[in-house]
């Protein structure tokens, strides 16, 4: 499991868009030229990664917009945040 330490920030050649207003948002590898579609929860976790806000500082921003436990979204988006390292759609910054 990902650390709350972590900061993390998009990665240059990925790209994100909402579709409108209560659409899917869809997240693009510039790289790879693959196109992955996004719920609310990976868009909103997505808009938070800045490089400068901790994943623990992104748990606590988002925690108040969503009726779960802080441990339940801690562990859900550290498991996000792995998928997306995994695909080089996000990085850590300072490491």
């Amino acid at each position: 499991m990902m650390g709350e330490s972590a900061r993390l920030a998009l990665a240059e050649d990925a790209a994100y868009q909402s579709l409108g207003e209560g659409q899917e948002t869809v997240l693009l590898s510039l790289k790879s030229g693959y196109l992955y579609t996004c719920n609310e929860t990976t868009e909103r976790f997505l808009r938070s990664l800045d490089g400068q806000r901790t994943l623990g500082q992104v748990v606590d921003l988002l925690l108040s917009e969503y009726e779960v436990s802080r441990e339940e979204l801690a562990a859900d988006l550290s498991a996000l945040a792995e998928q997306l390292l995994a695909e080089k759609l996000i990085v850590a910054v300072g490491e």
